[in-house]
């Protein structure tokens, strides 16, 4: 069940008036975002059963929101180890109390909060209009462009937040009465949805080292986002200054040109603006450090570009990678080590890649040493996409018309990107059964 069913389930029951038995079962399968959405609102809209995933969805951590939460009245039990799902929910009312809440795991659980606020009673009729404030943590904040994008969302739908550093104030302005799912602002035509750039950055960082043809357009990508990994926009222009991006609005269409890794720089990537303080890129002796803190999901495609490029990276500031759909660090280590590609881990949370050469160069040398031409006699390694969308999705960056890429379980890409391998046959790729 996505976010949108469980909503659509929950708003048609209420219409028939159906109540919510406590032992309705809530199947969020393996996105941790639906969980964590999907629990906020279910509890503010009073509703009692089972929350439940699948895959490694009961292993990624959940407790600071059921926390938060409890502090609020509800009533949510643990089923298995406390922290994690499955949860069981009993029906119970919210009420606005300022809260304060550990985001170093998932800026969603702030993101989740502020939805539902305007779900949540006052604690009395003094505090009907005084704002509602949600703080936390001044270390950091994982994934916090995420969280100025739902505030900027929220407040498109005529919802009103002061957003501060470590802080976040609802002030009561309208009632979740005066809007319906779908709508755009009150009483305006629905808002259009724009693309995911972290399913853009597989192919703009895949284009950037090997170019997949002469021009690479992605279109539904607007020109101002406050999606995080919109910042591949600032990166190209340090990583991959080589690289071209312009955007055309009347299309909502970027396109990127790649001259080639040994090209000159160019000069026509478009200046943006860029409000991702904490974000840290540099190179120091031919060592390029990524504090990728903010923007996460993209690490995987990043590590590819590294592979392919052959520049050494280190990525710091990406412990919350532990607790995706899979071990993310842990991932890429098991499959750079199989690939005989030199990673190891960088203190608490970080990793360290040191290609040996470009991967057109080391993959050659890979095969001559290690393989032979007939991959049916002497197959290529098989990569371990370990349940997650996007390591089948960063891994398939390394396959070349003459190097197959073997993966064990390349339809985990359907989560986020179904059509993900019709897309590869366009630059002439073919997905292929093992057997």
């Amino acid at each position: 069940m996505d976010a949108w069913s469980m909503v659509h389930c929950v708003l048609t029951r209420r219409q028939q008036g159906q109540h919510q038995s406590v032992d309705q079962l809530w199947e969020a399968g393996e996105a941790g975002t639906v969980m964590r959405f999907g629990l906020a609102f279910l509890v503010a809209q009073g509703c009692g059963g089972i929350l439940r995933g699948n895959g490694r969805s009961h292993e990624r951590p959940i407790g600071d929101l059921v926390n938060a939460l409890i502090q609020c009245g509800a009533n949510i039990e643990y089923l298995g180890e406390t922290g994690y799902p499955p949860l069981k929910i009993h029906p119970s009312s919210l009420r606005r109390r300022d809260l304060f809440m550990e985001a170093g795991t998932s800026s969603q659980f702030i993101s989740a909060m502020a939805m539902v606020a305007p779900l949540l009673r006052p604690l009395d009729a003094l505090q009907e209009n005084a704002p509602w404030k949600i703080a936390w943590s001044p270390r950091y904040v994982a994934s916090r462009p995420y969280l100025a994008l739902t505030v900027q969302e929220m407040s498109s739908f005529g919802y009103s937040f002061d957003y501060y550093e470590h802080s976040l104030h609802y002030i009561p302005a309208v009632t979740v009465q005066d809007s319906h799912p779908g709508d755009g602002a009150l009483g305006q035509d629905p808002k259009p949805v724009e693309g995911d750039w972290s399913a853009a950055s597989f192919w703009i960082w895949r284009h950037a080292v090997i170019p997949l043809c002469q021009r690479l357009e992605l279109k539904i990508l607007t020109g101002d986002s406050h999606q995080a990994d919109s910042v591949i926009l600032d990166l190209l222009a340090k990583l991959a200054p080589q690289v071209s991006a312009v955007f055309r609005p009347e299309t909502c269409t970027w396109t990127f040109v790649s001259l080639g890794s040994g090209a000159m720089p160019t000069n026509n990537t478009e200046e943006r603006p860029s409000d991702l303080g904490q974000t840290v890129v540099n190179c120091d002796q031919g060592l390029w450090r990524i504090k990728a803190t903010d923007f996460p999901d993209m690490v995987p495609a990043l590590a590819m570009w590294a592979i392919l490029s052959g520049n050494a990276v280190e990525f710091v500031g990406i412990g919350q990678l532990r607790y995706k759909e899979s071990d993310r660090i842990q991932a890429l280590m098991v499959n750079l080590e199989l690939l005989g590609v030199p990673i190891e881990k960088h203190g608490p949370d970080g990793l360290l890649i040191r290609p040996l050469a470009s991967w057109a160069v080391y993959s050659r040398r890979f095969v001559a040493t290690h393989l032979s031409k007939d991959y049916s006699v002497d197959p290529a390694p098989l990569l371990r996409c370990f349940g997650d969308h996007r390591l089948a999705m960063a891994l398939s960056m390394l396959a070349l018309p003459d190097l197959p890429i073997l993966l064990d379980e390349p339809y985990t890409v359907r989560k986020s990107y179904p059509g993900f391998w019709e897309d590869w046959a366009k630059f002439g790729y073919a997905l292929k059964a093992l057997n």
